[in-house]
């Protein structure tokens, strides 16, 4: 579906049969079993491209593309994650909502310079709530001064687990210390993730994820809505719906450079201008080719394939005020905008991008 592929653009539902995972937190000891550490969840699109992967042709997995994670709530539909322009308030009973938004700002000098800020001129709540998703169906009246949009909490909860490390021969404890601390993600009834993907497998049962839990997977087209949006020309300001990687291989960016160039460029610079990034602290983005042994040393312990450190990403919701001309869609931006290990990072759905303003 992300690219100019000849296949039809297909939406992939996982309904959990049982508990999902939530990566494993830090190894604690008996003495400090405390904190939710390294929670991470849904699981990003590598995960479904895993999921496919495991299905197709080797020919064809140079050309899948897929994107997310997103969430499909029963009677609402697809929900993407809230943009941060929302001003978000919570009302008596604790539901969320937002009717008031940020908006970049031209200054006219050091005493009033550029920014974001409140588009009705008062001042900004003191800590709003922040996060949450909002329903594809709402994302049209983003726009719509004064308009209230519901936000909606995530619809899982966690379930911790209390495991030994075992010894590598048999299933007995590794000793003192061996103790982490995992977690199992229960959703609420009805509740499916979602993803993007631009090749797909018949419905049925699969493993998904790192720990292999089960799930069933459902097939769809996705709404109209999305598709047109995505086809959108994206006039400032933008959102990201997915986590945005960008950077070398050792450097991670808040923007795209451009790596075909020689010295690299930022191509979202214009007329010396950087462009205004509405976002918060980046999060991690660990599915990194780790470092592989040969097949002559595969048998070699010490050369083993290890995890790498990963990199960071833009969390999803960061919001892009670009000046100038409206930015191309996201499917054609280029590739050489996107870190390259084998494969670019645009194949995962990084940095998927809506426009905010949209046509009539």
């Amino acid at each position: 579906m992300l690219g100019p592929l000849p296949s039809a653009p297909q939406q992939s539902n996982l309904e959990p049969l049982g508990l999902l995972y939530g990566s494993s937190g830090r190894l604690l000891s008996p003495q400090a079993l405390t904190g939710r550490a390294s929670e991470h969840f849904p699981p990003d699109s590598p995960a479904c491209a895993g999921l496919l992967a495991s299905r197709l042709d080797r020919a064809e997995l140079w050309d899948l593309h897929t994107a997310g994670p997103f969430w499909l709530h029963p009677e609402q539909g697809l929900m993407l994650p809230a943009p941060l322009t929302l001003l978000q308030e919570r009302s008596p009973a604790g539901a969320r909502f937002s009717s008031r938004r940020l908006a970049w700002i031209e200054g006219d000098g050091a005493l009033s310079p550029s920014g974001w800020r409140p588009d009705d001129g008062l001042d900004p709540p003191r800590k709003p709530p922040s996060g949450g998703w909002i329903a594809l169906s709402d994302w049209p009246r983003l726009a719509q001064p004064g308009e209230l949009i519901p936000i909606h909490d995530n619809p899982w909860r966690a379930v911790p687990h209390l495991h030994p490390r075992l010894q590598d021969d048999q299933r007995v404890s590794a000793g003192e210390g061996a103790l982490f601390l995992d977690y199992g993600i229960a959703l609420e009834p009805g509740v499916m993730l979602a993803y993007l993907s631009s090749h797909t497998v018949p419905a049925g049962v699969y493993r998904f994820g790192g720990e292999g839990h089960l799930v069933q997977l459902h097939r769809q087209a996705p709404p109209e809505l999305l598709q047109a949006l995505l086809s959108c020309p994206l006039t400032p300001p933008f959102a990201l719906i997915t986590p945005g990687v960008w950077g070398g291989p050792k450097l991670s960016l808040r923007e795209p450079i451009d790596t075909s160039k020689p010295r690299g460029q930022f191509p979202w610079h214009r007329d010396g201008q950087a462009p205004g990034i509405l976002t918060t602290k980046p999060r991690p983005w660990r599915h990194r080719l780790g470092q592989g042994a040969s097949r002559d040393d595969a048998d070699r312990p010490e050369a083993q394939r290890r995890l790498s450190r990963g990199r960071w990403a833009v969390p999803a919701g960061s919001c892009y005020q670009l000046h100038g001309d409206p930015l191309a869609p996201w499917l054609q931006w280029d590739a050489g905008w996107f870190p390259r290990e084998g494969y670019s990072f645009k194949q995962l759905g990084t940095a998927l991008a809506l426009p905010l303003h949209t046509p009539p």
